[in-house]
């Protein structure tokens, strides 16, 4: 009986257990596999080479060629004091000569060069000279000899440069080989009234392999600095330019801007032996980066200094071709265009361009133009090379009499930074809203007949315009539309629309632009001019000569000029996209200027809520203060005689106010 139960029991528990089983996730159940336990036999058999083929003795191997027996002497030339002492540097001379740094005879090669000193990178230029040569074969600020252009401190890491301790040690590895002799040298370049001292020390030393005999195949190392400031409008910037047989190694490029935004869409051209053989994609594309430039330093390429994208910021950029050298039998040249994004048009800029290039050639080059100024060390002027269009009255010179916008009165006209298409760079905008207009104050010598051009600017959000001249309907209407690419440019550079046989008379004409219908497939009501010429039949622009300086240096009471507005010598300031904005360098009449100061006294007369319809105020509008009515009457008093000596020829006297 107990058998029985307990088999029962027995029984039981298994079914228990199997159901418990069966009841369990299926990852429960899952069995892991037994771990490969070594068996004790093996695996692999033992590695080994296979029967090499024939050996021709020379150690292979990018490294080998140091365990090899080398066939050179060594030694160094440096500023080591000799007889002791801490101060192992010498002395620069900043009156300009040259001050040798070392003197080697061959056979032999330098191999590497480091210095340091208390400056910056174009405040010494480094001169080599092979064989005996009365002209340098190496011509560069120190700075971009050594990898950093602009002349300032970065530091870099490339194959052939390197450059540390922020930029204030330079080293460079140069492979640079001569037959009878090295001469090196440099020169300070500032003069001694800006450095403030007579001496500049410098530290230095000069590794160099001395031959036996001359080397097998050499060609000389070579490397020329060259600015262009500003970039010529129609032509790439040139970065280097070589006669001879050689070979291509790279170059470090200097850049500053005088235009906003992105540089860089110019492409690289490189012609060899008179052929044009590479054509690049962009700048940044040429020294191996993409998406415009950042900061940034590899073995063949990089950036080590990069301010911005605003007027006046710099860029050191530099590309080494050492793994691809580019072979020349005759000449070499290398172009880059200037191409600002803000232009639908390449080589537009303006901007500063420096470039040292690097080559080798079997023979030594003909001599160059000697480097004796660097012009980025002069003081920058972010307006140099600003062009305009002969004889032109710049839109944003003129006295504006009056203005009307769909959007009120605070829509004024306004003068807008949109270089380098426009002449002087900037235009007066103005959005009517489909119901607007306004009037400029023209200036004119003599009646007569008159063949008016205006540049208005096109874009995808601008109207039809028309134009009365005092009073009178003239040309036909100008369509300002244009559809642009889809590169997001704000503007494209402006059309010429021509006028005939427009009467205009003496002094002042009012050229009064109205925009109240658009193109179909325009977005918006706006206008943009640019400039305006005036040409008599026949002769060329008639552009007012009626100068200031023709009555006196100090009549014009314009004190200062900018965006934000302009001051009178009164102290009154003018809202620039109210009244005249004197913007450009141009000269105006006297005449054109008095409409601008009785149009300031107005202005401080009357609140901005108030003085959107100017006209009336300057025909018929009195000031409110007894100071205000005073002074409206002494302008009108100067405006008769001005009048009367301008039209008689006899203006002499100043204008004061």
């Amino acid at each position: 009986m107990v058998r029985k139960e307990t088999f029962l029991a027995g029984v039981f528990y298994v079914v228990l257990a199997a159901a418990a089983v069966l009841a369990s996730p299926a990852q429960e159940r899952k069995v892991e596999p037994r771990p490969p336990y070594y068996p004790g036999r093996t695996v692999y058999p033992a590695p080994q080479a296979v029967a090499p083929p024939a050996f021709d003795g020379a150690a292979p191997g990018p490294m080998a060629w140091l365990s090899r027996t080398q066939s050179y002497s060594a030694s160094r030339v440096s500023s080591s004091e000799r007889k002791g002492g801490p101060r192992d540097n010498v002395w620069i001379p900043t009156t300009g000569e040259e001050f040798t740094l070392a003197e080697i005879q061959g056979p032999g090669a330098i191999t590497h060069i480091w210095t340091t000193f208390r400056g910056k990178g174009r405040d010494l230029i480094i001169r080599m000279y092979w064989e005996g040569s009365g002209h340098p074969s190496v011509e560069a600020p120190i700075g971009d000899f050594f990898g950093v252009a602009m002349g300032v401190d970065a530091d870099m890491m490339s194959l052939p440069i390197q450059v540390t301790s922020e930029g204030r040690s330079r080293n460079c590895w140069w492979y640079m080989p001569f037959r009878k002799s090295a001469r090196i040298t440099v020169a300070a370049v500032p003069p001694k009234d800006k450095t403030g001292q007579d001496t500049i020390p410098l530290y230095f030393y000069i590794d160099y392999q001395i031959f036996s005999r001359p080397v097998d195949d050499q060609n000389y190392f070579h490397a020329r600095f060259q600015e262009t400031d500003p970039a010529e409008r129609g032509r790439p910037v040139k970065l280097l330019e070589a006669e001879g047989s050689g070979h291509f190694l790279g170059v470090v490029m200097g850049h500053r801007a005088r235009t906003p935004g992105w540089f860089g869409e110019g492409d690289d051209i490189i012609t060899v032996d008179g052929t044009v053989s590479f054509l690049g994609t962009g700048t940044e594309d040429y020294f191996c980066d993409a998406w415009g430039f950042r900061v940034f330093s590899s073995l063949y390429h990089g950036v080590p200094f990069l301010e911005g994208r605003d007027i006046g910021s710099r860029l050191s950029a530099y590309r080494f071709h050492l793994m691809d050298p580019i072979p020349f039998r005759k000449s070499f040249k290398f172009e880059i265009e200037h191409w600002p994004w803000i232009t639908p048009w390449p080589n537009t800029g303006r901007d500063y361009f420096s470039s040292v290039g690097f080559w080798y050639q079997n023979e030594i080059h003909k001599a160059w133009p000697r480097l004796e100024k660097i012009v980025s060390n002069e003081t920058w002027d972010p307006a140099k090379g600003r062009w305009s269009v002969p004889g032109s009255l710049e839109a944003e010179d003129l006295g504006i009499l009056g203005y009307r916008s769909r959007f009120g009165k605070n829509v004024r006209p306004e003068v807008r930074l949109e270089m380098p298409n426009l002449s002087g760079d900037r235009m007066l905008a103005f959005d009517t809203g489909g119901e607007g207009e306004f009037t400029l104050l023209v200036p004119v010598e003599k009646d007569g007949l008159y063949t008016v051009k205006i540049y208005l600017v096109r874009a995808p959000d601008y109207g039809i315009a028309t134009l009365g001249v005092n009073g009178r309907p003239a040309g036909a209407p100008m369509d300002a539309f244009l559809k642009t690419d889809d590169l997001t440019r704000p503007i494209w550079p402006p059309a010429e629309f021509s006028l005939s046989e427009v009467a205009l008379k003496r002094g002042l004409n009012e050229f009064r632009f109205a925009v109240s219908e658009k193109n179909p497939s325009s977005e918006g009501y706006k206008i943009g001019i640019d400039c305006l010429v005036l040409e008599t039949k026949g002769g060329p622009p008639a552009a007012s000569s009626l100068t200031v300086e023709q009555f006196h240096p100090s009549l014009s009471h314009v004190e200062s000029a900018s965006e934000n507005g302009l001051h009178s010598r009164s102290g009154l300031k003018v809202r620039p996209s109210t009244l005249l904005l004197g913007a450009s360098d141009l000269t105006l009449s006297p005449l054109y200027q008095l409409v601008d100061f009785r149009s300031a006294l107005m202005v401080s007369e009357t609140s901005a809520s108030e003085d959107g319809n100017l006209e009336e105020r300057l025909r018929g509008g009195k000031p409110s203060s007894r100071s205000g009515r005073s002074r409206l009457r002494t302008v009108e008093k100067r405006e008769r005689e001005l009048k009367h000596k301008l039209f008689d020829g006899q203006a002499s006297s100043p204008l004061t106010f």
